[in-house]
């Protein structure tokens, strides 16, 4: 399962996350992580 301690760092937009559990999170909505292209933000 996911602890509590994970779910925070992850909404808290820590850096180093391990993807399975990422992705274990995202499939409670029905998502999933994928590598993909980052989109040009303009400034």
């Amino acid at each position: 399962g996911l602890g509590l301690r994970f779910i925070r760092d992850l909404e808290q937009g820590k850096e180093t996350v391990r993807m399975d559990k990422v992705n274990q999170a995202l499939r409670m909505f029905g998502m999933e992580a994928v590598p993909g292209r980052m989109e040009k933000q303009d400034e």
